[in-house]
C-alpha cells in the first residue's frame, strides 16, 4: 500500500468489545464502523471522508470498503445520507448509535452541518479514542474571522493538508473584504469547517 498523506504515521483507531460482542461485527465491517464510530461518537460529528481513506486506513480496496459500508447499513448500524453539492452527489456517514441524536441543516453551497460543535476524527484525527484534544474555540486566519476548534482544525488537515490553511485565509479574508461578519457571527465551528471542506472539495483538493 502506497503511503497515504492523509493518514499521520500514528494515527489508530479503537475497536471497542462491545462492537464485537453486541452486535457481532469482525474483519472489515467491524474496523469501518469502529472508524465512523470514532467520527460521530459523543452525538457530534459524522464521517465525511472518502472511501479511499478508508480503505488505505484498514488496508483494503475501494470495493471491499463499499461492501462493508452497504452491509452496515442494511444491519441499521450506520446511516447514510446524501446531499448535493454544486452538482455533484456526496454522502455523509454517522453511527447509527449516535444518529438519532445528530440534527443537520444544509450550508449556503448546498453542504450539510452538524447542530452542535463536532468532534471530529473527528472527536481526534490522529487519535480517535482519545477524546482529550481541547474543545474550545479558536480564531484563524489572518483576520480572526474563521472560528474552530482544534478537532476541526485537525480534521481539515488530514483532508487537505496542503491546502486546509490556504483555504481557512480565503474565507477569512472573504469576510473581511466584504464585511460579512454579521453573516457569520451566527456560524458555530462545525459550519465553518463544512463551509471551508465544500471550497476545497469543489476546488478538487479533497478526494470524493
Amino acid at each position: 500500500m502506497e503511503n497515504n498523506k492523509k493518514i499521520k504515521p500514528n494515527s489508530y483507531y479503537s475497536i471497542q468489545y462491545w462492537m464485537i460482542n453486541e452486535l457481532g461485527l469482525k474483519g472489515l465491517e467491524l474496523s469501518i464502523y469502529a472508524i465512523i464510530y470514532g467520527f460521530s461518537r459523543d452525538h457530534c460529528g459524522a464521517f465525511t471522508g472518502s472511501r479511499s481513506y478508508l480503505a488505505d486506513f484498514t488496508n483494503s480496496t475501494k470495493a471491499g470498503v463499499d461492501k462493508a459500508l452497504k452491509s452496515l447499513i442494511q444491519k441499521n448500524l450506520l446511516e447514510k445520507k446524501d446531499f448535493v453539492n454544486h452538482g455533484i452527489k456526496n454522502c455523509i456517514y454517522v453511527a447509527k448509535e449516535v444518529a438519532n441524536l445528530v440534527s443537520y441543516q444544509s450550508t449556503e453551497l448546498g453542504g450539510v452541518a452538524n447542530s452542535v460543535s463536532q468532534g471530529s476524527q473527528l472527536s481526534c484525527p490522529n487519535n480517535i479514542e482519545d477524546n482529550t484534544l481541547s474543545l474550545e474555540v479558536k480564531h484563524f486566519g489572518l483576520y480572526g474571522n474563521v472560528i474552530l476548534n482544534d478537532e476541526l482544525y485537525d480534521r481539515l488537515l488530514i483532508e487537505s493538508e496542503e491546502y486546509a490553511d490556504e483555504y481557512i485565509n480565503r474565507l477569512d479574508s472573504h469576510i473581511e473584504m466584504h464585511q460579512l461578519h454579521k453573516q457569520y457571527s451566527a456560524y458555530a465551528p462545525n459550519q465553518f469547517f463544512i463551509k471551508i471542506f465544500d471550497m476545497l472539495r469543489r476546488d478538487g483538493h479533497v478526494e470524493v
